[in-house]
């Protein structure tokens, strides 16, 4: 049966023609480069524009009420380090090769996946906004045998959405944003996938959210991956991503949910919530402290 796959954005003609190159030029230049040029980011980032400085510390304060303000800014500094290397990184995902991919980001539990190749059972993948997420949805096409679908929010910008699809789609997996995923998920139905979903994701609103415990504070989770589980019935796999050193990465691999019909509603989606933390726990800095997460409030 033939793959169905989504149409690649259009992105602008000026974009592709002046700004394309230079990513790409940039992208393609050696490790030890690009570690310099993360380090002019970090300065710039960090030291003169403070980007979104206060949403940083606000996150660390609340999400660790009992650390210490040297360990809070400990976290805050390799944070801004990470974030710089994060920028490249994804960049240069439009230009590495399979090898490199293999070398810089591994996938330990490869016998996860096969499993269930074998078995001819589709799963979904669940993962944070930890460590290298982009390099995990390009790793996973060159390694497993399924189809990767790797699920994403819409980039406002038209030439950079252009961009990370190319990216992300490079070596076969398939990006399908939000709008797209049930019509696609159907028609690939019959042929063996893995979708991957992003667990931390910030709701659009509150008031759908499944509401939870989350890193000491009351905080909103999107219930769409339990739903979508248990509307096809799809196992549930938790991926976590560890940072070893500059520009390496692993990603472990467990079974969080065999059969999630067999759940109560939002068990599944606490557990998610739960595993994250640990997840962010073992490795704070690289998780993304700028992102807005706790916008909303609860409507009690």
């Amino acid at each position: 049966m033939d793959i169905k796959r989504t149409e690649q954005p259009k992105g602008p003609v000026l974009f592709k023609l002046f700004v394309f190159p230079i990513i790409y030029l940039l992208a393609s230049l050696p490790f030890f480069i690009t570690n310099i040029i993360g380090d002019i980011i970090y300065v710039i980032l960090y030291k003169i524009f403070k980007y979104r400085i206060h949403v940083v510390r606000d996150n660390l304060r609340r999400s660790f009420p009992n650390e210490s303000n040297a360990r809070l800014k400990e976290i805050e500094v390799k944070y801004y380090r990470h974030l710089s290397d994060l920028f490249l990184e994804s960049l240069k995902g439009i230009a590495s090769t399979r090898d490199q991919l293999k070398k810089h980001m591994k996938n330990i539990d490869q016998h996860v996946y096969d499993d269930y190749f074998e078995k001819g059972q589709s799963f979904i993948v669940v993962m944070s906004h930890t460590g290298n997420w982009e390099w995990v949805c390009q790793m996973s096409q060159v390694v497993c045998k399924q189809q990767i679908q790797c699920i994403y929010k819409t980039l406002s910008n038209k030439g950079f959405d252009w961009l990370m699809y190319k990216i992300r789609g490079r070596f076969g997996a398939i990006p399908v944003s939000m709008e797209q995923l049930l019509r696609l998920m159907t028609a690939n139905k019959k042929i063996v996938t893995a979708t991957a979903f992003i667990g931390d994701q910030n709701p659009s609103n509150g008031k759908n959210a499944h509401w939870t415990t989350f890193l000491n504070q009351d905080t909103p989770f999107m219930n769409g991956t339990e739903k979508i589980a248990k509307m096809f019935n799809y196992p549930i796999v938790y991926l976590s991503s560890t940072k070893i050193k500059r520009g390496y990465y692993e990603a472990r691999s467990e079974i969080l949910v065999e059969n999630p019909k067999d759940y109560e509603d939002g068990v599944i989606t606490d557990m998610i919530a739960k595993r994250t933390e640990q997840e962010i726990l073992n490795q704070p800095e690289i998780w993304l402290w700028s992102h807005r997460r706790w916008k909303h409030k609860r409507d009690f």
